[in-house]
């Protein structure tokens, strides 16, 4: 148990400072760990860790809760190496660190194995909403939305908020609604419908005959 614990430590602190240098080959992320016997490890405990370091990095902005959580999902990636929540947690870090290069090839790769996953899809459409690559990001959102996250109050808002910036008020108007439906607390989607109400916009040629494309 102890060596077990040995190997974890010296993984994570490795990890920490050597993760962000791995090259990027061929598509393909390139990895030099071949020392290391991922079998020992409990991937469970260690997942459970890591999302509990990006939570107090959410929480707090401190870089070593999200380092600490990097380390630890990309160890998890090599006790799972098929499983795309770990792989799409580790891709957020990288995110987070603007290290763009890196969360886009873990994302592919967690594409490959399932391009219909709704929590891929939503956390690739956020990271291209928060480029202001709305259009990229509106891809990945419609996915995750038809793939069971229809219901995701957060997901209903950001997609609005895309076809408000497109100048398609009358599909904005249905994501609002569809949001506010889910969490009435925000009075401020219903003044944004409201708003969008107010307008003339069936006469100003700035919206789409359907909400479904």
């Amino acid at each position: 148990m102890k060596i077990c614990k040995k190997i974890l430590n010296l993984a994570v602190c490795l990890l920490i400072f050597v993760l962000p240098c791995f090259a990027v080959e061929k598509g393909s992320v390139k990895y030099e760990d071949n020392l290391m016997d991922y079998s020992v490890l409990d991937g469970q405990k260690i997942l459970q860790e890591a999302d509990s370091f990006f939570e107090q990095y959410e929480t707090t902005k401190n870089p070593n809760y999200l380092s600490t959580a990097m380390g630890k999902y990309y160890i998890v990636t090599k006790i799972y190496p098929i499983e795309i929540y770990p792989m799409v947690q580790l891709a957020r870090t990288y995110d987070e660190k603007k290290l763009d290069k890196f969360a886009k090839e873990y994302f592919s790769i967690c594409y490959d194995i399932n391009k219909k996953d709704p929590y891929l899809n939503y956390y690739m459409g956020d990271f291209y909403y928060k480029r202001n690559d709305f259009k990229r990001a509106l891809r990945y959102f419609k996915r995750a939305y038809d793939n069971g996250y229809s219901e995701y109050y957060d997901l209903n808002v950001k997609i609005a908020t895309i076809y408000e910036k497109f100048a398609d008020l009358l599909t904005a108007k249905y994501y609002y609604e569809k949001a506010f439906s889910l969490d009435q607390s925000n009075t401020n989607l219903k003044d944004k419908t409201l708003q969008i109400e107010s307008l003339n916009y069936y006469d100003s040629g700035y919206y789409k005959n359907s909400i479904r494309e």
